[in-house]
């Protein structure tokens, strides 16, 4: 997904508003937010990262009840527990505030993915909800972090912590992690980043180990199983080649669309906490499907760009050298997204289109 577009206080994009400069995005236009979401779903559950951000939490709580909306409200929790709980309580949204030098205000829908494109775009530039005669009910709750942890817990062969290092920006992610990795072993460390929502690896054994290279072993480690797997249709191409030669039964989806409820219970797109620890539970096996997936990378990288809002820039080129996708990713911004068998390859392929869109866009 890219980028979506603006209103007078928010950019939106990826499944979450961010706060534009100088907006000025206080209590009001916080439950001017709630009064805005409340429009469109039923039941809201609503966390915050710390709590530096609780007064934004509680404004945007106050517009959804003002519209006779219910919501359950947790102060501290981090994004991973919080994906997983909001669904128990019967939420059809989830929405998550954090953000340190720039407020974010994330919200996914009733499957747990980031609100699509198409629904964000609906409701950011839709008109708010009008104020019942009734408030809805403003619920505390406390963190489900534990019960999310246990679900874990209970889903492994192993109860004893896994070896592996663990690098992350966020303490509370971190200690998330530390629970079921020791922390303390050079050779295998997984980088956790955004959140928790994405992580990347580095072993001693085979090096580098991409985002998407632990989602394509998971995803072989599905299709042992005798398992379809589900991918969104942005996945690296690698994958189709896995597919043709039989070795997974691949289904692409779009989130565009309806996301099948067979990926939401594979749970890996959701859940790399989850993902990581059933891989690497078996580090034999992990470090051995890794060596066995064919190489491929990912390179990305942002330009600027004075196009026109509606230049058709939204597209995908694929050649013998590999697929190159283009994204607008803000009102000036592109994002390119270079897919390749090496890392050398996806470098030059993003590269060579970076400079063919800058000439374009500097040409009279």
């Amino acid at each position: 997904m890219g980028y979506v577009g603006e209103n007078k206080f928010f950019s939106f994009r990826d499944g979450y508003c961010e706060a534009l400069p100088g907006a000025g995005a206080d209590t009001s236009v916080a439950a001017g937010f709630g009064r805005l979401i409340a429009r469109r779903f039923k039941r809201f559950s609503i966390g915050c990262d710390g709590f530096r951000r609780n007064y934004i939490l509680y404004a945007v709580c106050s517009g959804i009840s003002e519209c006779g909306r219910d919501v359950f409200v947790c102060e501290n929790t981090d994004l991973p527990s919080f994906r997983f709980s909001y669904p128990l309580l019967s939420a059809d949204c989830g929405i998550y505030v954090c953000g340190d030098e720039c407020l974010r205000i994330m919200i996914f829908g009733e499957n747990g993915f980031p609100l699509n494109s198409l629904r964000l775009s609906q409701l950011m530039n839709g008109e708010p909800a009008k104020a019942a005669d009734r408030c809805g009910k403003i619920t505390q709750v406390t963190s489900f972090r534990s019960i999310y942890a246990n679900n874990i817990a209970d889903s492994m062969t192993v109860s004893a912590s896994v070896p592996a290092g663990v690098s992350c920006g966020s303490r509370s992610v971190r200690s998330l992690w530390l629970e079921f990795f020791t922390g303390d072993d050079n050779s295998l460390v997984f980088q956790v980043s955004d959140d928790g929502q994405r992580v990347n690896a580095y072993s001693a054994d085979v090096g580098f180990i991409s985002h998407e290279k632990l989602m394509l072993a998971y995803a072989a480690r599905l299709a042992r199983r005798g398992e379809i797997v589900y991918l969104p249709e942005s996945f690296h191409f690698a994958a189709d080649f896995l597919n043709d030669e039989g070795s997974i039964k691949l289904v692409r989806f779009s989130p565009e669309g309806k996301i099948p409820n067979e990926a939401v219970k594979q749970r890996f797109l959701l859940d790399p906490l989850f993902m990581c620890t059933h891989l690497a539970a078996d580090r034999v096996d992990f470090l051995q499907t890794i060596r066995e997936l064919p190489e491929f990378a990912t390179v990305k990288r942002e330009i600027p760009a004075a196009l026109p809002d509606d230049a058709p820039v939204e597209k995908t080129i694929s050649d013998e050298r590999g697929r190159i996708m283009i994204t607008r990713s803000g009102r000036n911004r592109l994002t390119l997204l270079a897919q390749a068998h090496s890392t050398e390859s996806a470098a030059e392929l993003c590269s060579l289109w970076s400079g063919r869109l800058r000439r374009e866009s500097s040409a009279p």
